[in-house]
């Protein structure tokens, strides 16, 4: 509350105190000068809430990076970072949209979202999954990739399915496609059936109907670069290399970690079905014996690939 001061004790104005008109009764010169007149700073107002709104079917979103408009279709998968939907663009091309899960902070998910993107974009390969696109919209990281019919492991278990037929086209495209990421400076650590892909390359001339198939390796989010490999980056526990297990026996965790998981993959397609081994088995080397059962060349291949030390 104010003070009136009784016009006895008030003080002359200085000659640099100018009003356009006179001070109230009940205040002071001092209190009027013009540095009082100022209001006081205002705190910077509190950063608007993030909040994570998941898409629905028929929804259509824009991409303000490129001004591209998606429709959103089923959801079609779910990883631990992301939820994968059906999606088609204005040209009716089927694709495929990631959704980053909220699982952190709005910024540590951005920052996660941003690392993928520039390997996403930097890793460009016939037989790597392909990205079109990348943004925010209503504070929910969207990455839009091309469309993939099925994963390998959706094969196993089908009665049709005969994984030796499979096997040389998917280790020819496979792993050309590791050699061009290590080459790239990276590793994908995370290599398995549900990580490999089957397209179908439209044909123009013939849209409805089926292209010809092509095998993509995919799910690169935990590609890390070779100076920051880590045993984390192996998401399934039955996959883990002896290097991950016992790095002081079998050698460091490096590149040849994706060596060892096509072995892997490579193993449960000759043998049509999906395959797990316990920590145990894994470090008594049974992996590389059930390569060495199978006929020529597989045998002599699988067991180089699967040797419990990474040296060989």
């Amino acid at each position: 509350m104010s003070t009136t001061v009784p016009p006895s004790n008030a003080e002359p104005a200085t000659p640099a105190a100018k009003f356009t008109s006179p001070p109230p009764a009940d205040v002071t010169p001092a209190q009027a000068s013009p540095t009082a007149a100022l209001p006081a700073a205002e705190a910077p107002p509190e950063p608007p809430t993030r909040t994570f709104t998941a898409p629905s079917p028929g929804e259509v979103i824009t991409s303000l990076l490129t001004g591209n408009t998606y429709t959103m279709g089923p959801q079609i998968g779910e990883g631990s970072f992301g939820v994968v939907f059906e999606c088609a663009d204005g040209w009716n091309n089927q694709l495929a949209v990631k959704v980053l899960k909220p699982i952190k902070t709005f910024e540590e998910v951005q920052r996660a979202a941003e690392a993928e993107m520039q390997k996403l974009f930097l890793l460009r390969h016939p037989f790597v999954t392909y990205v079109y696109d990348s943004f925010v919209y209503r504070d929910t990281f969207y990455i839009i990739t091309e469309r993939c019919d099925h994963s390998l492991a959706a094969f196993f278990g089908e009665s049709w399915f005969v994984g030796p037929a499979w096997l040389m086209a998917v280790a020819r495209c496979v792993l050309q496609a590791v050699y061009f990421i290590h080459n790239a400076g990276f590793a994908h650590q995370d290599i398995h059936p549900a990580n490999v892909f089957v397209a179908r390359a439209k044909d123009e001339m013939r849209l409805n109907e089926p292209g010809a198939l092509q095998l993509k390796l995919g799910d690169l989010g935990v590609a890390k670069l070779l100076s920051e490999l880590s045993p984390q980056n192996t998401r399934a526990p039955w996959m883990l290399p002896p290097e991950v297990i016992n790095p002081s026996e079998f050698g460091p965790i490096d590149h040849r970690t994706d060596i060892y998981h096509c072995g892997l993959l490579f193993l449960q397609l000759a043998h049509s079905r999906e395959l797990r081994f316990t920590q145990e088995e894994t470090l008594a080397g049974k992996p590389r014996q059930m390569a060495s059962e199978l006929p020529e060349p597989l045998n002599f291949a699988l067991e180089k690939a699967l040797s419990r030390h990474a040296a060989k």
